[in-house]
């Protein structure tokens, strides 16, 4: 997978050797709050970078390392692919420190463009924890509109189950947003 570069990022393969910068991210309990449970070693961290590149080996995903500046920042991209449907799912991991400043945004646009023009899909979609607002506002930002909710379908570290709001994006629809 050829490298997508942006104005300020690189989006790359994710490697072995960016295990330390993964990890501040997805061992952090505030980033990982809607999402997995936190990484918790640096060993645990280079299994979840070797599970992403053996999904992409066997045309499951396309995972993306965010770079900036010579550091991985974040992790992007679309899983539960499937050819035959022409669909995937979008998600997203950025290290706290980057949150406000717009790069999930431009990660974003560029997946999405990898999304619809590469991997010819017709639709990309998206499940965010409703009370997610960042995650929200990112979506939306990016032309996603809200199909549904799935009622109390996240039990979080709060002891609560929230809703998950599902979010979906036309290849048709993004064509005629850019």
């Amino acid at each position: 997978m050829q490298p997508i570069r942006t104005d300020r990022l690189v989006l790359r393969e994710p490697r072995l050797g960016d295990a330390g910068d993964v990890f501040v991210f997805r061992g952090d309990p505030q980033v990982q709050r809607y999402n997995d449970e936190p990484l918790r070693t640096l060993a645990e961290t280079e299994a979840f970078i070797e599970y992403l590149l053996a999904e992409a080996g066997a045309d499951l995903r396309r995972h993306f390392a965010l770079e900036a500046g010579g550091s991985v920042i974040g992790l992007m991209g679309l899983h539960s692919w499937q050819p035959r449907h022409q669909q995937a799912e979008l998600g997203y991991d950025l290290a706290k420190e980057h949150w406000g400043r717009g790069y999930a945004a431009e990660a974003g646009r560029a997946i999405l463009r990898f999304g619809f023009t590469a991997m010819r899909l017709h639709r990309i979609h998206a499940r965010t924890i409703a009370d997610n607002a960042r995650s929200v506002h990112l979506l939306r930002s990016l032309g996603f509109t809200l199909e549904g909710t799935l009622r109390e379908c996240s039990l979080e570290d709060d002891g609560r189950f929230h809703d998950s709001a599902v979010f979906g994006l036309l290849r048709s629809e993004w064509a005629t947003a850019g």
